[in-house]
């Protein structure tokens, strides 16, 4: 399972399905929305070694959640700090919806051990960060990387007023630049079709993703 499905499992309460299902209606594709931030760590070597990331989930999602997880109590700041490890855990064989590649090849991220949730005003926020099994060189590589819901249960991009950062390489030596989707007019049809119901689709997201590019001198 991908999509709001791949942060929940079976006996694990308090996360997603759960308040979905009792929404009731039938939504097209996407059902859920987050806000992303990302800033690219280079090493004092040059390499880039971690994306640290930021998801701003919406409201209406993070109501369900944050009620779930309370029990129906008004959620405190122990209910949202709680919610950070039980999704880490669900997305680790997702690669935490987070595709890095270096010359069009995927590069393997490392488990996630650095993360945090927290209450952001009405918004349910999760920060973690991933580090690259295998360090990459930019300079000599292709950098890349999208963030994104295989089956675009969930629509994910970058803030306008957030583009990608970078933290550790020299000034005006590398540069991000975000390349926005272009899906053919039929595969937008069929996502906007899709109901609530419809078999996960894990070629979906892809197509409606931002992938940040990398360059340097």
């Amino acid at each position: 399972m991908f999509g709001l499905q791949a942060l929940t499992r079976a006996r694990r309460p308090a996360l997603l399905l759960l308040g979905w299902a009792a929404a009731g209606a039938a939504w097209a594709h996407p059902h859920a929305w987050i806000d992303v931030r990302s800033t690219v760590v280079v090493s004092p070597a040059g390499m880039v070694a971690a994306i640290e990331e930021e998801w701003l989930f919406d409201e209406l999602y993070t109501t369900y959640v944050v009620e779930e997880m309370a029990g129906g109590r008004a959620p405190t700041a122990e209910v949202a700090a709680g919610f950070a490890g039980q999704v880490i855990e669900n997305l680790g064989p997702y690669g935490y919806f987070t595709k890095v590649a270096a010359d069009g090849r995927p590069v393997a991220l490392a488990p996630v051990t650095q993360y945090h949730s927290e209450m952001r005003g009405d918004r349910l926020v999760l920060r973690f960060t991933a580090r690259l099994a295998q360090p990459v060189d930019p300079a000599r590589h292709a950098f890349s990387y999208a963030i994104y819901d295989p089956t675009y249960f969930i629509e994910m991009k970058h803030d306008a007023n957030s583009p990608p950062a970078l933290r550790g390489s020299e000034p005006g030596r590398c540069r991000l630049d975000v390349r926005q989707p272009r899906p053919d007019p039929r595969a937008a049809a069929r996502a906007f079709a899709m109901d609530r119901g419809a078999p996960a689709d894990d070629t979906l997201g892809r197509l409606f993703a931002e992938r940040v590019v990398m360059a340097c001198r």
